[in-house]
């Protein structure tokens, strides 16, 4: 392998995972990802088994990606909890290939079942930040992390996925913004009481 050069393996993943972003897991077969990665059949097999194993790949590496620009968010936005958590939400509504993990989870995952343990793992990854990331910064009630969790989700991630929406309007986000200010503000004002 030439130095610099992505291994045949990389470029079969970089491949599969946009044709996954594209066209689904259902849409995307081994004869697309050989066409589109340029190598044989049988190097992909030699690989990736089978399409889920492929699959398996292109999650996993999804989900440490993310865990990694969580981290950057934690160090951004140290200061500011409301646009931490919405920035983290933000995140994964701009990348087709990470909307590619919820879309396969809300469309495909009953046939799958390993893709399911993946969209879980992925989602609960994303949860569990979100309840550290409130809780570092609030001290809020664990009933208050699920609210502003599916605030967000709901705000931020959901019209994304349903192509509703490319991305959070100026208008929605200040109300988002707002509603999560007044959840914390009550929430601090119930505990000095």
């Amino acid at each position: 392998m030439a130095r610099g050069r992505p291994s045949k393996k990389e470029l079969i993943l970089k491949m599969a995972r946009e044709l996954f972003a594209e066209l689904g897991y259902q849409g995307t077969s081994i004869e697309l990802v050989v066409q589109r990665a340029g190598v044989s059949k049988p190097t992909v097999y030699n690989n990736f088994p089978t399409k889920q194993v492929l699959f398996e790949e292109v999650a996993a590496q999804l989900l440490q990606e993310m865990e990694a620009s969580r981290a950057l968010l934690s160090s951004t936005y140290q200061d500011d909890q409301v646009g931490g958590l919405m920035a983290a939400f933000r995140l994964i509504a701009s990348q087709s290939d990470h909307l590619t993990v919820y879309r396969i989870a809300l469309g495909e995952s009953h046939k799958l079942k390993e893709a399911r343990r993946l969209t879980d793992a992925y989602e609960q990854s994303l949860i569990s930040w979100c309840c550290e990331w409130l809780q570092a910064h609030g001290k809020l009630d664990e009933n208050l992390h699920f609210i502003t969790i599916a605030l967000c989700r709901e705000a931020i991630l959901i019209p994304v996925l349903f192509e509703r929406a490319e991305s959070l309007s100026a208008d929605a986000e200040v109300e988002l913004r707002l509603r999560l200010n007044s959840i914390f503000g009550l929430y601090l004002e119930a505990a000095r009481e």
